[in-house]
């Protein structure tokens, strides 16, 4: 009988240990914050409309790209003047946005001041799709005019609202009408009594970003009449 027992008592905890492996497999992983992790967006790019708390269009990267990024992140906190450690220069980082183009992956890197994170800003990342590898260099894509952060949330400025700019901050064009896709980004320039739209034009090629365009249209009675693309 006490055999009998044992031989039941033995089965359940298998049961019961074979099933809780089985949750744990099952089981999706939990996106933290703090992993390198990419939101999944399309051109045109609305800062203001991209959920940066959105796990549903979050998705994981491979081992090459994370690296990228959280050098890029270590390389912005140290032309900030952060200390290269864990405890400062990844709090400086907000989220990356994928968007994909024809030729080029596009990684927004959205990073904060610290140690107050109100003003924001980004690093833009070029990745080549059939070679495999990033541009050499990153475009800064200034955004403190534009947009504050705030309780995991970009907030648009009261600068944005009253000049009432809705133009997507990122898009993709033809610029030199050649069938290849160039990358269009427009930003508020502001320096305290100033205030401008500034819009760029980049071609990417052999791993080099090359200005093809810029314009500056400034807001205001005496500011130069000009029409930007």
């Amino acid at each position: 009988m006490r055999i009998l027992l044992t031989l039941l008592l033995l089965t359940t905890l298998l049961n019961c240990s074979g099933k809780q492996k089985e949750d744990a497999v099952s089981t999706p992983k939990t996106i933290k914050h703090d992993d390198i992790t990419a939101i999944d967006a399309e051109f045109p790019l609305r800062l203001d409309r991209v959920n940066l708390q959105d796990n549903k269009h979050t998705f994981h990267l491979n081992d090459g790209i994370v690296s990228k990024i959280d050098e890029t992140i270590r390389k912005n906190a140290e032309e900030t003047g952060l200390h290269d450690n864990p405890e400062t220069y990844r709090k400086t980082y907000i989220n990356t946005i994928q968007l994909q183009g024809k030729s080029h992956t596009v990684f927004v890197v959205l990073l904060k001041s610290y140690p107050i994170g109100e003003e924001v800003g980004a690093k833009v990342l070029f990745y080549d799709n059939q070679k495999k590898e990033f541009a050499d260099k990153d475009f800064e894509l200034k955004l403190f005019a534009l947009y504050s952060y705030d309780n995991g949330k970009l907030k648009p400025t009261d600068l944005k609202t009253g000049l009432q700019i809705t133009y997507p901050e990122i898009d993709i064009t033809d610029f030199n009408k050649d069938g290849i896709q160039d990358f269009k980004f427009k930003r508020l320039y502001h320096n305290g009594t100033f205030n401008a739209l500034h819009t760029t034009i980049l071609a990417i090629k052999n791993k080099t970003i090359d200005t093809l365009y810029f314009c500056e249209k400034g807001f205001g009675e005496l500011a130069e009449k000009r029409n930007c693309l």
